[in-house]
């Protein structure tokens, strides 16, 4: 069973501590913010839950990677509880022996099949993605590929 722990410290700031004993600072937006906003934590779980399934794919591939970052953003309803409607993922991948389709593949399997987050996100948020995939030597524009 996943279990977690959020303490409050002072006003409005916490101490977030997951199950491994690992913690975060979390507060809310404003003066004196010294934290993760809570509502930006889940962008960050999102993207993190689908990276750690994109890089095993993509080692189960045989490919070597370089780089993989992934820039997450979230569209919320105007008024409370300012639900997410959207959210998008840019995947930037640099990798030997991978490309464009294989890390689209890597990414739909990680988002859709296996992260857990996604996957406890209400069916009303659409999730959609795109990749920039690139070698280490190459240069100039990259390639870029998106799904909804």
């Amino acid at each position: 069973m996943a279990k977690a722990e959020v303490v409050w410290v002072a006003e409005q700031t916490y101490i977030g501590i997951d199950s491994t004993g690992h913690s975060l600072v979390i507060s809310k937006p404003g003066e004196g913010s010294v934290g993760v906003k809570p509502s930006d934590l889940l962008l960050v779980a999102v993207a993190a839950c689908a990276n750690v399934d994109v890089v095993e794919i993509i080692k189960k591939r045989r490919a070597t990677l370089h780089k993989l970052i992934v820039r997450v953003s979230g569209e919320q309803a105007p008024e409370p509880p300012w639900a997410f409607r959207t959210i998008h993922l840019h995947f930037e991948i640099e990798a030997n022996n991978l490309d464009a389709p294989q890390a689209e593949r890597a990414i739909d399997l990680a988002l859709n099949k296996y992260c857990s987050v996604r996957s406890s996100l209400s069916p009303d948020v659409a999730v959609s993605f795109e990749c920039t995939v690139r070698t280490p030597e190459s240069a100039g524009e990259l390639p870029r590929i998106a799904s909804d």
